[in-house]
């Protein structure tokens, strides 16, 4: 079987941006609980009582954990356009949006789809790199999960207010747009040329031995 082909990885800038800024807080997480863990250990420190020193250990090798994920986990969310779906991978879930449920793509002007002026501003720091960049625009006949639940894996900036539409922040949104355009116009091709299966005529029925 032919390998079958696939587009190229473009990071999700979204959800890289906002993991990155968990990076400085998980390490400095890490490096406190380190510390506090052998002094208490050395008896250097009367509280936390000594017997809480694995309590610190713990919480210094989970944040370290943290920490790696913070790491690793930019390069884990991408969009790639593949044979016959775009592919939206995180580190924790993969969707598939199949080509046939695709019907346009499009530039997104990203100030103007999320103007700053109704952005809640809890989430300005996030959006504040890409209020002058643009977007590609992938619209959906239907959302492929209920929005609430894409907004969860995702964000909230990731889906269009105004139709069902995925907002695609990268850093070379063309080269994306013309790799997914492609692979779309390749599986429609192939659906058009897909021989159909044997049939029995009406003639076939009627004509005698």
């Amino acid at each position: 079987m032919a390998n079958q082909p696939v587009g190229n990885r473009f990071r999700l800038l979204l959800y890289e941006r906002r993991i990155k800024r968990f990076r400085r807080s998980a390490l400095s997480l890490t490096l406190m609980f380190w510390v506090l863990w052998y002094l208490v250990k050395e008896n250097y420190l009367e509280w936390p009582p000594p017997p809480n020193a694995p309590l610190l250990l713990a919480g210094a090798l989970v944040t370290l954990i943290l920490w790696i994920f913070t790491l690793i986990a930019p390069r884990m969310a991408y969009a790639q356009p593949r044979a016959d779906h775009l592919r939206l991978q995180t580190p924790i879930y993969r969707l598939k949006i199949s080509y046939r449920r695709i019907h346009n793509t499009r530039p997104i002007d990203f100030a103007k789809t999320f103007p700053p002026s109704i952005v809640r501003r809890s989430d300005r720091w996030l959006l504040q790199p890409f209020f002058g960049a643009t977007a590609l625009g992938v619209d959906v006949t239907e959302w492929p999960l209920r929005p609430a639940l894409l907004k969860l894996f995702f964000s909230r900036y990731f889906l269009a207010p105004d139709q069902p539409s995925f907002v695609i922040l990268v850093h070379d949104w063309m080269t994306l747009s013309n790799q997914l355009s492609s692979m779309m116009d390749a599986q429609r091709g192939v659906s058009r040329e897909r021989p159909r299966g044997p049939g029995i005529s009406a003639a076939d029925i009627l004509r005698e031995d």
